[in-house]
């Protein structure tokens, strides 16, 4: 009988000693992560914001869309995705984004927390540039949203 709530114990103890050990696995890839501007062209629309890179090759793009005045405009208002790297200088962002877009994006990186790519969406094209100053974004992005 009292065999059940040690081995109910044991597995609280192994459950949330799990959950803790990925907590702080999570908090320290933040702690050594580094945060850079990004920006975006989806289907001929320009989001911004920023991507995370992780020390483990890794990262994460949140982009919104927003006009002069402040306000969502066009019909994409978020997009969010992983990048991955693939080689020393090369990478893929699986972007997602509001209303079903979705682009596979290849990256050339020109440093671990600079780079540009384009890919496709089912309507038209994708491009990204994240760590680069405005004028290099203005050459790297790509606003034609026909295939």
């Amino acid at each position: 009988m009292k065999q059940q709530p040690i081995r109910a114990a044991m597995v609280a103890f192994v459950v949330f000693g799990l959950f803790g050990c990925a907590q702080i696995n999570d908090t320290a890839f933040s702690l050594f992560s580094s945060s850079v501007s990004a920006v975006a062209i989806v289907d001929g629309q320009r989001l911004q914001g920023e991507m995370q890179v992780f020390p483990n090759r890794t990262g994460n793009v949140r982009l919104r869309a927003v006009d002069t005045a402040g306000s969502p405009a066009g019909p994409l208002t978020a997009c969010m995705g992983r990048l991955r790297y693939t080689a020393a200088s090369t990478g893929a962002v699986d972007l997602r984004c509001n209303g079903g877009v979705m682009a596979d994006i290849p990256m050339s990186l020109l440093a671990e927390t600079r780079g540009y790519g384009y890919g496709r969406t089912a309507s038209g094209t994708a491009s990204l540039a994240f760590g680069l100053s405005e004028l290099e974004n203005q050459v790297h992005l790509n606003p034609r949203a026909d295939p």
